[in-house]
């Protein structure tokens, strides 16, 4: 199959080594939504994950600083991701291990507008996880530092968005006028966000292969609308495999990212196998279509397929550092 390299090369397009000497974006107070986010940004970012991986780029504002990790849900990826990405940078963090234990919870009342006043005046920026919609927003209200939101309820989770197209442009070398499937479950925050910036990318069309009794959420379909994307919805994960250059996978059933951290939450059942990604699947269809995936993976691709030439998602887990690294770094200099 025609396949891009997953190294880094020089293209016509590359970042030349002063091009952020000249070019310096415009402060960002807060990354809460990919609302806020325009297309600039978003080559902004990309282009900064890129020297970063190249080693092209030293760190401009973070060294020395302090960033707060605050995950109020559990987090392996994200969490990992962004101390890793903290470290890389010459920075340090600070946080608790189990959020679930602090003093901003329902027990012990402390508002989420008070932890923020109160975090924000020990660090230099704040990364948050959280089971509540609009908790990030809440918390940018008070902070005296950049939030940066990792998640918030049903709601939005713009990093891992602007990850993903970071990750779709390595495989695909342009999401322009590609097919793209968004498999799983279409309420997830992922989706959300990453809808919201695929209106910079102008994919031929979007395509969605959700469980039969969910329907795509009337806002993401009014986004895509908006922006005169075509978009439609399938009920095999072979026609994706078929049609689409690139699938982004997610859990059958996301309903837990809205649950409390403590809440016990067990997604039920396993996936249908008209939804499962397999290498039969490919063989049979012959698929050349890039395989991605925010994760945790539950059984909607299966483990056969990750040494496929098609499996995208744990080279997706390594760029996520570098898109990381890039976001912390901005973010910074606004602190």
């Amino acid at each position: 199959m025609a396949f891009v390299a997953l190294e880094p090369t020089p293209s016509p397009t590359a970042v030349p080594r002063n091009w952020f000497a000249r070019n310096r974006p415009k402060p960002l107070n807060h990354l809460l939504t990919a609302k806020s986010i325009d297309s600039d940004d978003v080559d902004g970012f990309c282009e900064s994950a890129q020297a970063f991986e190249r080693g092209e780029l030293s760190p401009r504002a973070a060294a020395g600083k302090t960033v707060a990790l605050l995950f109020f849900q559990p987090s392996t990826r994200t969490r990992m991701g962004f101390e890793a990405a903290t470290v890389a940078l010459g920075a340090h963090s600070i946080g608790m291990e189990d959020m679930s234990g602090s003093r901003s919870n329902a027990r012990s009342r402390e508002s989420l507008e008070d932890c923020a006043a109160v975090v924000s005046r020990l660090c230099d920026a704040i990364v948050v996880r959280h089971h509540e919609s609009g908790a990030a927003e809440r918390m940018a209200v008070k902070s005296r530092k950049p939030i940066i939101n990792a998640g918030d309820g049903w709601n939005e989770h713009p990093t891992q968005a602007l990850i993903d197209i970071f990750a779709l442009r390595r495989g695909l070398g342009t999401i322009r006028g590609k097919s793209i499937a968004l498999g799983g479950d279409p309420r997830g925050r992922t989706v959300r966000s990453l809808i919201g910036l695929l209106r910079y990318e102008s994919p031929r069309e979007i395509v969605f292969c959700p469980p039969s009794h969910r329907d795509v959420p009337a806002d993401i379909v009014s986004a895509i609308d908006q922006n005169q994307i075509r978009w439609r919805v399938v009920s095999d994960i072979k026609c994706a495999l078929t049609d689409c250059a690139a699938i982004m996978m997610a859990p059958y059933d996301m309903s837990d990212i809205g649950e409390a951290a403590a809440s016990g939450y067990v997604s039920p059942g396993e996936t249908p196998a008209s939804y499962i990604i397999t290498p039969e699947k490919i063989e049979l269809t012959g698929s050349k279509a890039l395989l991605y995936h925010p994760l945790p993976r539950h059984d909607e691709i299966h483990p056969g397929c990750d040494d496929l030439p098609n499996a995208m998602y744990f080279e997706q887990v390594r760029l996520s550092k570098f898109m990381r690294m890039a976001v912390l770094d901005r973010m910074l200099c606004a602190s």
